[in-house]
Protein backbone atom coordinates (compact mmCIF):
# COMPACT_ATOMS: atom_id res chain seq x y z
CA UNK A 1 0.00 0.00 0.00
CA UNK A 2 1.48 3.32 -1.05
CA UNK A 3 1.74 6.23 1.36
CA UNK A 4 2.10 8.76 -1.43
CA UNK A 5 -1.58 9.15 -2.26
CA UNK A 6 -1.34 12.70 -3.50
CA UNK A 7 1.26 12.03 -6.19
CA UNK A 8 -0.27 8.74 -7.30
CA UNK A 9 -3.70 10.20 -8.04
CA UNK A 10 -3.29 12.90 -10.71
CA UNK A 11 -6.56 14.75 -10.12
CA UNK A 12 -6.75 18.49 -10.72
CA UNK A 13 -9.06 20.15 -8.20
CA UNK A 14 -11.24 23.21 -8.60
CA UNK A 15 -12.98 24.98 -5.75
CA UNK A 16 -16.49 24.62 -7.21
CA UNK A 17 -16.51 20.98 -8.28
CA UNK A 18 -17.71 18.47 -5.71
CA UNK A 19 -17.29 15.57 -8.16
CA UNK A 20 -13.53 15.98 -8.40
CA UNK A 21 -13.08 15.62 -4.63
CA UNK A 22 -15.37 12.56 -4.64
CA UNK A 23 -13.46 11.11 -7.59
CA UNK A 24 -10.23 11.49 -5.62
CA UNK A 25 -11.67 9.44 -2.74
CA UNK A 26 -13.21 6.81 -5.03
CA UNK A 27 -9.99 6.39 -7.00
CA UNK A 28 -7.98 6.06 -3.78
CA UNK A 29 -10.38 3.33 -2.65
CA UNK A 30 -10.26 1.55 -6.02
CA UNK A 31 -6.45 1.54 -6.06
CA UNK A 32 -6.18 0.37 -2.43
CA UNK A 33 -4.30 3.43 -1.23
CA UNK A 34 -6.09 2.87 2.04
CA UNK A 35 -8.35 0.17 3.44
CA UNK A 36 -12.02 0.21 2.52
CA UNK A 37 -14.51 -0.98 5.15
CA UNK A 38 -18.00 -2.23 4.31
CA UNK A 39 -20.23 -0.05 6.48
CA UNK A 40 -22.77 -2.79 7.18
CA UNK A 41 -20.04 -4.90 8.80
CA UNK A 42 -19.84 -2.47 11.73
CA UNK A 43 -21.98 -3.09 14.80
CA UNK A 44 -22.54 -1.88 18.38
CA UNK A 45 -22.38 1.82 17.53
CA UNK A 46 -21.95 4.21 20.45
CA UNK A 47 -21.56 7.97 20.11
CA UNK A 48 -18.36 9.16 21.82
CA UNK A 49 -17.97 12.71 20.53
CA UNK A 50 -19.45 15.49 18.43
CA UNK A 51 -18.57 18.87 17.01
CA UNK A 52 -19.37 21.32 14.25
CA UNK A 53 -18.22 18.81 11.61
CA UNK A 54 -20.44 15.93 12.77
CA UNK A 55 -20.13 13.04 15.22
CA UNK A 56 -17.68 10.32 16.26
CA UNK A 57 -18.78 6.80 17.14
CA UNK A 58 -17.05 3.70 18.37
CA UNK A 59 -18.04 0.37 16.83
CA UNK A 60 -16.92 -3.21 16.36
CA UNK A 61 -15.74 -4.43 12.95
CA UNK A 62 -17.16 -7.83 12.00
CA UNK A 63 -16.45 -10.30 14.81
CA UNK A 64 -13.54 -8.39 16.33
CA UNK A 65 -13.94 -7.52 20.04
CA UNK A 66 -11.77 -4.43 19.52
CA UNK A 67 -13.27 -1.03 18.77
CA UNK A 68 -12.62 1.33 15.90
CA UNK A 69 -13.66 4.99 15.82
CA UNK A 70 -15.86 6.23 12.98
CA UNK A 71 -15.96 9.93 12.19
CA UNK A 72 -19.08 11.14 10.38
CA UNK A 73 -19.77 14.50 8.74
CA UNK A 74 -22.99 16.49 8.97
CA UNK A 75 -22.99 17.56 5.33
CA UNK A 76 -21.71 16.13 2.06
CA UNK A 77 -21.24 19.43 0.26
CA UNK A 78 -18.14 20.57 -1.59
CA UNK A 79 -16.51 22.11 1.49
CA UNK A 80 -17.00 18.93 3.55
CA UNK A 81 -15.69 16.57 0.87
CA UNK A 82 -12.70 18.85 0.34
CA UNK A 83 -11.96 18.79 4.09
CA UNK A 84 -12.19 14.98 4.12
CA UNK A 85 -9.62 14.77 1.32
CA UNK A 86 -7.35 17.24 3.09
CA UNK A 87 -7.57 15.34 6.37
CA UNK A 88 -6.86 12.04 4.60
CA UNK A 89 -3.72 13.47 3.02
CA UNK A 90 -2.41 14.88 6.29
CA UNK A 91 -3.22 11.71 8.23
CA UNK A 92 -1.33 9.57 5.75
CA UNK A 93 1.76 11.76 5.97
CA UNK A 94 2.07 11.42 9.75
CA UNK A 95 0.44 8.02 10.25
CA UNK A 96 3.73 6.41 11.27
CA UNK A 97 4.06 8.30 14.56
CA UNK A 98 3.05 6.56 17.79
CA UNK A 99 1.61 9.75 19.29
CA UNK A 100 -0.69 10.55 16.38
CA UNK A 101 -4.03 8.76 16.11
CA UNK A 102 -3.90 6.12 13.39
CA UNK A 103 -5.96 6.43 10.23
CA UNK A 104 -7.32 2.96 9.40
CA UNK A 105 -9.37 3.57 6.27
CA UNK A 106 -12.70 4.78 4.97
CA UNK A 107 -16.27 3.49 4.86
CA UNK A 108 -19.20 4.58 2.74
CA UNK A 109 -22.89 4.45 3.60
CA UNK A 110 -25.48 4.58 0.82
CA UNK A 111 -28.15 7.25 1.31
CA UNK A 112 -31.81 7.23 0.21
CA UNK A 113 -31.02 9.69 -2.60
CA UNK A 114 -28.35 7.26 -3.95
CA UNK A 115 -25.52 9.50 -2.74
CA UNK A 116 -22.76 8.26 -0.45
CA UNK A 117 -21.93 9.32 3.07
CA UNK A 118 -18.22 9.01 3.83
CA UNK A 119 -16.91 7.89 7.21
CA UNK A 120 -13.29 8.09 8.35
CA UNK A 121 -12.26 4.94 10.21
CA UNK A 122 -9.71 5.70 12.91
CA UNK A 123 -7.89 4.09 15.80
CA UNK A 124 -10.08 4.08 18.92
CA UNK A 125 -8.63 5.74 22.01
CA UNK A 126 -9.93 3.97 25.11
CA UNK A 127 -8.99 6.81 27.49
CA UNK A 128 -11.12 9.43 25.72
CA UNK A 129 -9.96 13.01 25.31
CA UNK A 130 -7.09 14.44 27.34
CA UNK A 131 -9.59 16.74 29.07
CA UNK A 132 -11.72 13.77 30.19
CA UNK A 133 -8.66 11.74 31.14
CA UNK A 134 -7.21 14.47 33.35
CA UNK A 135 -10.55 15.08 35.08
CA UNK A 136 -10.68 11.43 36.05
CA UNK A 137 -7.03 10.65 36.76
CA UNK A 138 -5.26 13.94 37.56
CA UNK A 139 -4.93 13.36 41.31
CA UNK A 140 -3.39 9.94 40.71
CA UNK A 141 -0.80 11.10 38.18
CA UNK A 142 2.76 11.61 39.35
CA UNK A 143 4.88 14.46 38.05
CA UNK A 144 6.74 11.90 35.97
CA UNK A 145 3.42 10.79 34.41
CA UNK A 146 2.51 14.40 33.60
CA UNK A 147 5.94 15.15 32.16
CA UNK A 148 5.79 12.01 30.01
CA UNK A 149 2.38 12.97 28.59
CA UNK A 150 3.58 16.50 27.82
CA UNK A 151 6.70 15.08 26.17
CA UNK A 152 4.61 12.73 24.00
CA UNK A 153 2.42 15.61 22.86
CA UNK A 154 5.49 17.71 22.04
CA UNK A 155 6.87 14.80 19.98
CA UNK A 156 3.61 14.62 18.00
CA UNK A 157 3.71 18.36 17.28
CA UNK A 158 7.37 18.10 16.25
CA UNK A 159 6.43 15.34 13.81
CA UNK A 160 3.83 17.61 12.19
CA UNK A 161 6.30 20.47 11.92
CA UNK A 162 8.93 18.17 10.42
CA UNK A 163 6.38 17.36 7.70
CA UNK A 164 5.66 21.06 7.14
CA UNK A 165 2.23 20.95 8.82
CA UNK A 166 0.75 23.08 11.60
CA UNK A 167 -2.30 21.88 13.54
CA UNK A 168 -4.06 25.22 14.25
CA UNK A 169 -6.68 23.64 16.53
CA UNK A 170 -4.65 22.21 19.38
CA UNK A 171 -6.62 21.85 22.61
CA UNK A 172 -7.42 19.16 25.16
CA UNK A 173 -10.41 17.80 23.22
CA UNK A 174 -8.26 17.16 20.15
CA UNK A 175 -5.72 15.16 22.15
CA UNK A 176 -6.74 11.58 22.93
CA UNK A 177 -5.36 9.00 25.33
CA UNK A 178 -5.07 5.32 24.46
CA UNK A 179 -3.66 2.90 27.04
CA UNK A 180 -1.99 5.88 28.75
CA UNK A 181 -0.33 7.01 25.51
CA UNK A 182 -1.08 10.49 24.16
CA UNK A 183 -2.55 10.58 20.63
CA UNK A 184 -2.91 13.83 18.69
CA UNK A 185 -6.09 13.88 16.58
CA UNK A 186 -8.41 15.93 14.37
CA UNK A 187 -6.55 17.65 11.54
CA UNK A 188 -9.61 19.46 10.18
CA UNK A 189 -8.00 22.90 10.54
CA UNK A 190 -4.44 21.80 9.83
CA UNK A 191 -2.59 23.55 7.05
CA UNK A 192 0.69 23.44 5.27
CA UNK A 193 3.00 25.99 6.87
CA UNK A 194 3.59 27.82 3.59
CA UNK A 195 -0.17 27.94 2.94
CA UNK A 196 -0.87 29.28 6.41
CA UNK A 197 1.79 31.97 6.03
CA UNK A 198 -0.35 33.54 3.31
CA UNK A 199 -3.37 33.94 5.59
CA UNK A 200 -4.36 37.26 7.06
CA UNK A 201 -2.78 37.74 10.47
CA UNK A 202 -6.14 38.94 11.82
CA UNK A 203 -7.93 35.68 11.03
CA UNK A 204 -8.47 33.41 14.04
CA UNK A 205 -8.73 29.63 13.98
CA UNK A 206 -9.54 27.12 16.69
CA UNK A 207 -10.82 27.36 20.26
CA UNK A 208 -10.26 30.89 21.62
CA UNK A 209 -8.86 29.98 25.11
CA UNK A 210 -6.15 27.91 23.40
CA UNK A 211 -5.12 30.43 20.73
CA UNK A 212 -1.57 31.76 20.90
CA UNK A 213 -1.90 35.30 22.37
CA UNK A 214 0.59 36.60 19.80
Amino acid sequence: MSNNIESNIPVKFTENSNNEWINWIEEAIAKDYFKYYEFNHFSNFQEIGFGGFGKVYRANWKSSPNYLALKSFSNSNNVTIKEIVKELKIQREVDFHENIIRFCGIATENQVDNSKKYWLVMEYADGGTLREYLKEHFDNLTWNNKFNMAFQLACAILCLHDEGIIHRDLHSKNVLVHQNIVKLADFGLSKRIEESSNLSSTKLFGVIPYIDPK
